[in-house]
């Protein structure tokens, strides 16, 4: 009995040793076993990422919400492409496909000679066209609404009629012509940056390629903002202001009415210099407030009709430079049956690649110019967006 309690105390220890160095070791197992999971989960995450091909398209912020809506269809019909879109407007998007930095430059302009001279590779693709719209507070209007807006009138607004950019109404109450005088005079809202929207309305106003600075250095009450949606924000939160936008953001800021709340803003009817306009339809007496769906799309179907129109005349006969009012009021007349409409206000929506593009790279701009359909919206991703899409227009 002595002998057996004087080795049980051994035993017992070498039981608990034996016990500690299998629990080591299973313990060891079992963390192995962890790392080893854990391991091959990250290296399964890698290779899954390092597997997936990123286009990034840089540019225009008119054409990003068409490459937002097309890009997440493309990558979930093909997994292992993923789309990514930067909106910092149209000259920066150049300058990014052109540097090597960007897959994709979008631009909402006609391709500028002086970009071909800087990056003579380029290669553009047409993906659509859109709209630009002049837009004012609908609260506190910067335009008396009882008469329609005239050409020297946002020629007054944005500039002067003697063609000087930056007077903007000079300093007198009656400069003002028709426009509200709130005491502190109405607020010219314009792009500060690089744009292919800017571009085009200064165009129509006869202003060329006029920088924000020439708009800004006579009038302290303009104010010049970054993208279409900064601009249309700020139109809608500034009493007595007036801009001009992309007609998909004027669009959305649009849509309801005044006695619903929030900032919005109208859209004004967009006149040439004969007179002329865009056929925008009225509700309540006032252009461009889309209290109604029917309204928003027999303003899309109108603009539509007009993209279509300057699409057969630009391009299919070969006349792509309508850079003059006086050039597009006669070419506007005499080729759509003597209905004239201030025809570049209708922009094209461009992809350019530096180069001639990878196979990916080239599959996604087919896919975008084929027009792909946004199933849960049950419409294409250009008209989701108030744009115009090459199924729409060609």
């Amino acid at each position: 009995m002595n002998n057996e309690m004087a080795v049980s105390p051994i035993v017992a220890t070498l039981v608990l040793i034996v016990v500690a160095v299998i629990g080591a070791v299973a313990v060891g197992t079992i963390m192995g076993t962890f790392s080893t999971d854990v391991s091959k989960q990250a290296n399964a995450n890698q290779a899954g990422s390092a597997s997936q091909t990123e286009i990034l398209v840089a540019g225009s912020t008119t054409v990003n919400p068409v490459t937002l809506s097309a890009g997440a269809l493309y990558t979930a019909a093909n997994p292992g492409i993923k789309i990514t879109s930067q909106a910092i407007a149209s000259g920066a998007g150049v300058q990014a496909v052109g540097n090597g930095v960007a897959d994709i430059g979008a631009i909402s302009e006609p391709v500028k000679d002086a970009w071909m001279q800087q990056f003579p590779n380029l290669q553009q693709y047409q993906i659509g066209e859109g709209a630009v719209v002049v837009i004012e507070n609908a609260g506190h209007p910067a335009y008396n609404a009882s008469t329609p807006i005239t050409y020297t009138d946002l020629q007054a607004a944005f500039g002067t009629t003697a063609g000087v950019p930056g007077d903007n109404f000079g300093t007198s109450a009656s400069s003002y012509g028709d426009f509200h005088n709130n005491g502190n005079g109405v607020t010219t809202v314009i792009r500060a940056d690089s744009s292919g929207t800017a571009n085009t309305f200064y165009s129509y106003l006869g202003y060329g390629s006029s920088t924000p600075q020439q708009f800004t250095a006579e009038n302290p009450n303009t104010t010049a903002v970054n993208g279409n949606p900064a601009l249309v924000q700020t139109v809608g939160n500034t009493n007595y202001a007036i801009g001009f936008a992309d007609y998909g953001d004027a669009v959305a800021a649009a849509t309801g009415s005044l006695s619903q709340g929030g900032n919005l803003v109208s859209i004004l009817e967009m006149p040439s210099s004969t007179g002329t306009s865009y056929p925008f339809a009225a509700e309540n007496g006032v252009i461009g407030f889309f209290d109604t769906p029917a309204n928003v799309t027999a303003n899309w179907n109108s603009l539509r009709y007009v993209a279509k129109d300057m699409y057969g005349f630009a391009v299919e006969k070969n006349q792509p430079n309508l850079d003059t009012q006086t050039q597009i009021d006669s070419d506007a007349a005499s080729h759509n049956n003597g209905i004239s409409f201030p025809i570049t206000l209708m922009r094209p929506l461009i992809y350019l690649t530096n180069g001639q593009p990878s196979t990916d790279v080239k599959n996604y701009i087919n896919f975008v110019q084929a027009g792909p359909i946004d199933p849960v919206a049950h419409m294409g991703v250009f008209e989701e967006n108030n744009d115009f899409g090459m199924t729409d227009i060609a």
